[in-house]
């Protein structure tokens, strides 16, 4: 099990901050929704989207259904949540329509939400105003961005760049990686809680090479020197705990919300972070409960869970 690790602190606040003070801040981290797309014209089809339609309709649209995400919603609205994490993929095709649907769906989840790309929200380059800015509201224009909640700093990477076709890769980029590190320095002096949210897992072995972040060891390195108390991501399609290469940092994956398998830790589940506050004379430090449902599906209320729990916090 994950330790703490060790970072000095002294606090200035960054933007975005509500007044939430020492009390424990409860989140709710779902990924990879594949929302049911709108029709797609054929005439923003001819590229890579056409595979990806073939492959939707033979296969991916009988595994990824709507009922399990909207009982994954229902769900998290029995809970106590201050806010949703969606960490990518929200879309199919990365068509603008999509982006459209997936913001009503953002606007009408049960608590504030804040999401990210992923590899099929960007699935061939196009303008933003059509793509991602249409979530500014849920995230930011530049990437990675910070939103502060209480003593919790959610900081959410980009990792979605337009692949070749059979590729699903992710890419964070050096201007991002060198922003990423001024955040984690900054929030740790701040004294918060820093979880960060990125769809492509930095660590080998959980995605085949194909899907794999390709800047992964600069990513790695930025967390395992400036630190982080939690790394959620999505994209592998399982609910997987492990940590970041080299760290005592917790990286927790989670199943994609609208995924039917017979698998368990495949089967489309969320996950539920508690952290509260502790009090030391020295340091800052947290406790990070993780509670992993599958809802039951046969009613309001969560069927089976699993219990994990960290202190994290800078010496």
């Amino acid at each position: 099990m994950p330790h703490p690790d060790t970072s000095t602190t002294s606090r200035t606040a960054p933007p975005h901050a509500p007044n939430v003070k020492q009390r424990s801040v409860t989140l709710a981290h779902i990924s990879d929704p594949h929302l049911p797309p709108p029709p797609v014209p054929w005439h923003i089809a001819l590229n890579k989207r056409a595979l990806s339609l073939l492959s939707w309709y033979k296969h991916r649209q009988h595994v990824h259904q709507a009922p399990l995400c909207d009982a994954i919603v229902q769900d998290i609205a029995h809970h106590a949540i201050d806010a949703i994490l969606v960490s990518g993929d929200l879309t199919n095709f990365g068509t603008p329509a999509e982006f459209s649907h997936a913001s009503e769906w953002l606007e009408n989840l049960p608590a504030p939400a804040f999401v990210i790309p992923g590899n099929h929200d960007a699935m061939i380059a196009q303008p933003a105003a059509v793509g991602r800015d249409q979530w500014k509201h849920w995230s930011s224009e530049q990437y990675p961005y910070v939103r502060q909640y209480g003593d919790v700093a959610i900081i959410g990477v980009d990792s979605g760049v337009p692949t070749p076709p059979f590729m699903a890769c992710g890419r964070v980029g050096t201007l991002q990686r060198q922003r990423l590190a001024a955040l984690l320095k900054r929030t740790r002096d701040a004294g918060l809680c820093r979880v960060v949210m990125i769809h492509h897992p930095p660590r080998k072995g959980l995605v085949p090479w194909r899907k794999a972040l390709h800047d992964m060891k600069p990513v790695i390195d930025i967390l395992r020197q400036e630190g982080a108390e939690i790394v959620l991501h999505g994209h592998s399609h399982n609910a997987t705990l492990t940590c970041i290469p080299g760290s005592t940092i917790p990286l927790l994956g989670v199943a994609s919300a609208s995924l039917h398998d017979p698998r368990p830790h495949r089967q489309a589940c969320w996950n539920q972070l508690t952290i509260t506050p502790k009090t030391h004379p020295t340091h800052k430090s947290w406790t990070i409960a993780l509670q992993r449902h599958w809802p039951s599906f046969k009613g309001p209320h969560t069927g089976v869970t699993e219990h994990a729990s960290w202190e994290r916090g800078h010496a």
